[in-house]
């Protein structure tokens, strides 16, 4: 058996000789020349996403029916909120009462209708922890003086309710703050304070009435609200 060191003098010519064969250098020069191809030379990589959404990487084109761009997911268009429309629910008011009621006690059909949707939401049946009845909340007391002998017949309900308005009206110059003010705190309370009560549930009564107020009147100017047309129907 060689020593180490004549196996290494043995090995390496013959390593020489395989480097130096006529077949390896033509390998080399082989690979050398695939080597040195331009990349526009070579071919492009394809991709698409066939029918059933996989997604294919390929030397190849797609199949000629995947050669159509791929149709991408639209996603469906939000819609925009709807803004509030409290007058076009449903309410319990005859449907020309509000305006008759107006009409005879010359006060704003927008009023009434806003003072309605404020106190009850247009239910007939509502009742509050104090006693107020129907669509206009009138209290017993306020509902006898205004000549109402049923408060929860809605029509009954809607001529008190208005010719309460039309009464305060007239006890503070129709200043119409005022006079929702008075509806809901009281006459006594806005003279005892000279304007409206610094009660938070009566200052947001008025801002919330007041709003309704100039949403139908908007309402009406465009000519989307008809003049017979209860809040909610």
């Amino acid at each position: 058996m060689p020593g180490p060191a004549g196996g290494l003098q043995k090995f390496a010519p013959c390593l020489s000789a395989g480097l130096s064969s006529p077949l390896y250098m033509k390998r080399i020069l082989l690979a050398a020349a695939l080597l040195a191809l331009p990349a526009f030379a070579r071919p492009a990589l394809h991709t698409w996403t066939d029918k059933d959404g996989v997604y294919h990487v390929s030397d190849e084109p797609p199949p000629e029916p995947a050669r159509s761009s791929p149709r991408r997911s639209v996603p469906p268009a939000v819609p925009a909120k709807r803004a509030d429309r409290w007058w076009e629910r449903r309410n319990d008011a005859p449907p020309d009462e509000i305006d008759r009621a107006a009409q005879v006690n010359n006060i704003p059909a927008e009023l009434v209708r806003a003072v309605i949707w404020a106190e009850s939401n247009g239910d007939s049946s509502a009742r509050s922890h104090a006693g107020a009845v129907g669509l206009m909340q009138l209290m017993p007391q306020t509902a006898g003086e205004m000549f109402v002998r049923d408060p929860v017949d809605p029509a009954q309900n809607i001529q008190g309710g208005t010719r309460y308005l039309r009464w305060l009206a007239n006890q503070f110059q129709g200043d119409m703050l005022l006079t929702l003010a008075a509806y809901n705190a009281g006459p006594e309370a806005v003279r005892k304070y000279g304007g409206v009560p610094p009660f938070e549930e009566t200052r947001q009564y008025c801002k919330k009435v007041m709003a309704y107020y100039r949403q139908l009147k908007a309402q009406s100017a465009q000519g989307k609200l008809a003049s017979n047309q209860e809040p909610g129907k």
